[in-house]
């Protein structure tokens, strides 16, 4: 296993960038840790402990987990976007990159020589953390405009927690169902129905670890699965585990809200 950390970005970034997040101290265990689909995009720059070398890979909009290998790691720091924010920094429509990791060198990049030149000198999260605000702050007077619309979205799917009629909310935006899709392919990387599922998914897999007492089908009509069935199916296709397996298996499944610096 291994040690995560999450970290707040300059206030001034927060539009745009979720948080920071580090990974160190990796142990073998046996036991792979899982990353869930989370509707973010991350650039990430991994240590690998193979080659004693730090890349940077962009991570787009996931809609299947993946397990991490500690044997391969010795240190990650992640840069987490908001949904949407990374088109602010880079025009690559994010429905090229769903799930996909990158190499952002061969993309066009948000850094420039002299940030990954200095990179592996930081030997700190504070060092890390100061030294990408700084670049990213550089970066603000260039960014490109975002397509407020599908913010305007976003925003509304967060705050039903994934729980709402799509077609009405395109209605609301002023936009036809048709452009409605597109726009939201190109900036976020799913439709509107997958990132909701996403963000429901995401809420009701930290009531299943955060609320071991609580009934499923009580958790499964909350978030407004039809039944434990309909739970159950969903939860295994993004996981894959059942809830029952999930509480079982906790361990490997991490609560953003608990570890927030």
């Amino acid at each position: 296993m291994y040690h995560y950390q999450e970290y707040k970005s300059d206030i001034r970034l927060t539009p745009w960038i979720e948080n920071y997040w580090l990974a160190t101290d990796f142990v073998p265990s046996g036991i792979y840790a899982k990353v869930l689909p989370d509707a973010y995009a991350d650039i990430i720059f991994d240590f690998d402990s193979t080659k004693g070398i730090s890349r940077a890979t962009i991570f787009g909009t996931m809609t299947n987990f993946f397990e991490v290998d500690s044997t391969k790691h010795t240190q990650m720091f992640g840069i987490r976007f908001k949904p949407a924010a990374i088109t602010a920094f880079t025009r690559v429509p994010q429905m090229e990159l769903t799930n996909r990791s990158v190499e952002l060198a061969l993309l066009e990049t948000l850094f420039d020589k002299s940030f990954y030149e200095t990179f592996p000198e930081k030997q700190s999260a504070q060092e890390i953390i100061a030294h990408t605000n700084n670049h990213l702050i550089k970066m603000l007077p260039h960014l490109y405009s975002p397509d407020v619309q599908i913010l305007r979205a976003v925003d509304v799917i967060n705050f039903t927690k994934g729980q709402l009629n799509l077609t009405r909310l395109a209605s609301d935006i002023c936009l036809s169902q048709r452009h409605f899709e597109r726009r939201f392919k190109t900036a976020i990387g799913v439709s509107p129905k997958m990132f909701a599922k996403i963000i429901r998914f995401t809420h009701t897999i930290q009531d299943i670890v955060k609320y071991p007492e609580k009934d499923l089908l009580t958790i499964a009509l909350e978030r407004g699965y039809y039944d434990g069935t309909h739970l159950m199916k969903e939860i295994k296709s993004f996981s894959g585990d059942t809830p029952t397996d999930v509480r079982k298996k906790r361990e490997v499944y991490y609560a953003p809200d608990e570890c927030y610096v």
